[in-house]
């Protein structure tokens, strides 16, 4: 009995082993069909099962990572599966959706409301926060953080659901901005643990190696609050304009069908209102950061920036939309605000949809492609001496913007089809605020207690999404005339 059930179970073994192996040579023989005889691109040599992830920096990887951009929309729009969105609260958001009719069904409507013939619309409102900026940086300017959160979530809060936030202690401003709190310490290991072992998601949160938990966890409570409670407050009452009593009003005259077409439509304008807030505040302030940052470092540009202003606009008034075009190196100094400081250094990784080439390379579906922005915008050959915010470099001989130059808002607001809806929008923001920044103050290094400068390096956070560090810095008016102007805007 004991030799016959020895003999079953070496059988039972040997057929395992067997299938085990017809299966890997199953695959091997797909996988050369697919390759032709295609090299992968090259690399670090990938071990089994965990591919290259110990091959990936885990401290600030975009310094040692290779990119390769975006060229294949059709076949290169799609996200990496992983449960750290939903763990994070942000299933709504499209930006990391994955490819597909949802994905559209949410770019359609985001792109209603943003394109270049529509943004103009939403400049009073712009206009109008930039100004409170000015006052708040004259009486406040120990709490620039603050007043730039104030300014650029106040004015997504008035587009999009008509409501005014009373200051930069508004208790909104905590909700809006704590919805990224876990997206922003995830790193690239979280991120390949997460979604090559999703089990790893049901780990107790006491278990060493899931402090993740906690990470996410602060970011669902805010995420919550940003879906339903401003949605909810716009849709009681549209009788103001607001971007969410256009979408219900569209929404109502497009559907004369079902109640469930109407909540799933309605259900997509929920989603994008909250992505509207959320996205275009949290990345804008950061940018808007480092550009401040920039200045008490660089002195040099305030001068030059000072000259243009004060030759186009003059001392009676504060810059317009409407200068834009006159402003040129107000323009460059926008264009190396972006390049300098990079919100989302490694962008978010794209996955290819089906089997490509690129260059004689293999691509296989489901490779993750990683655009590494920073890489891009500190290339020497690209751009001499990247770690100086010089805005020359944009400029031409002839004293235009040169577009010989690699603008940055071609990286940094994405590619493809995955390009940033918003970047209109944003690019109109950064423009006003830095003009109107540089006309009325003084931006210098901090200084301690004897009034002595304090030196600042400028060091960028870890993490997905990256920030200044250290902004500290002394923000003076630049004359009298400058106090009245800024008084006289309210």
């Amino acid at each position: 009995m004991l030799h016959s059930q020895s003999s079953l179970f070496t059988l039972a073994c040997a057929l395992v082993v067997s299938a085990c192996l017809l299966l890997y040579q199953r695959s091997v023989i797909r996988w050369r069909a697919r390759q032709r005889g295609r090299p992968l691109p090259p690399g670090p040599k990938r071990w089994p099962i965990i591919g290259n992830m110990l091959d990936i920096p885990t401290w600030k990887p975009w310094y040692g990572l290779r990119d390769l951009l975006d060229k294949r929309a059709s076949n290169t729009s799609n996200r990496i599966e992983t449960p750290l969105i939903s763990l994070a609260g942000h299933d709504f958001d499209f930006a990391i959706m994955q490819y597909g009719p949802r994905w559209r069904r949410h770019r359609r409507m985001l792109w209603q409301q943003f394109h270049p013939g529509k943004v103009d619309i939403y400049k009073p409102v712009q206009r109008d926060f930039t100004r409170k900026l000015l006052a708040g940086l004259l009486e406040k300017p120990g709490k620039v953080k603050q007043l730039l959160q104030y300014q650029i979530i106040g004015t997504v809060m008035k587009i999009t659901y008509d409501i005014d936030l009373e200051d930069e202690n508004d208790a909104r401003i905590g909700y809006v901005d704590s919805t990224f709190s876990g997206l922003r310490k995830v790193t690239v290991s979280m991120q390949f643990l997460l979604r090559h072992f999703p089990l790893v998601q049901y780990l107790p949160a006491w278990f060493p190696g899931a402090g993740f938990h906690k990470l996410f966890a602060e970011s669902n409570p805010p995420c919550a609050w940003m879906l339903d409670v401003p949605f909810s407050q716009a849709k009681a009452d549209t009788a103001g304009p607001s971007i969410v009593a256009e979408l219900l009003g569209g929404i109502q005259t497009s559907l004369s069908g079902s109640k469930d077409d109407s909540e799933s439509e309605e259900q997509v304008a929920r989603n994008v209102a909250a992505i509207i807030v959320e996205a275009g505040s949290d990345t804008l302030v950061s940018t808007l950061e480092g550009l401040i940052l920039a200045l008490s470092l660089f002195p040099e540009v305030q001068q030059k920036a000072w000259a243009e202003l004060d030759a186009i606009v003059g001392a009676h008034r504060l810059p317009d939309f409407d200068d834009r075009d006159a402003l040129v190196y107000i323009n460059a100094v926008v264009k190396e605000a972006l390049r300098w400081h990079n919100v989302s250094p490694l962008s978010i990784a794209h996955v290819t949809v089906e089997d490509d080439e690129l260059h004689g390379y293999f691509i296989p579906a489901g490779t993750t492609v990683v655009p590494n922005i920073w890489a891009c915008m500190h290339d020497p050959h690209i751009y001499p001496e990247p770690e100086k915010f010089y805005p020359e470099r944009f400029i031409g001989e002839d004293g235009k913007l040169n577009p010989d130059v690699l603008d940055p808002a071609t990286l940094i607001f994405g590619s493809g089809r995955r390009i940033c809806p918003g970047r209109y929008f944003v690019d109109a923001a950064l423009f006003l605020t830095a003009a109107s920044v540089l006309h009325v103050f003084d931006i210098g290094p901090p200084k301690d207690e004897n009034g002595c400068p304090i030196k600042v390096e400028f060091q960028a956070s870890h993490g997905f999404l990256s920030y200044p560090e250290d902004t500290r810095c002394t923000i003076t008016p630049r004359s009298a005339e400058a106090v009245a102007l800024i008084l006289g805007s309210q």
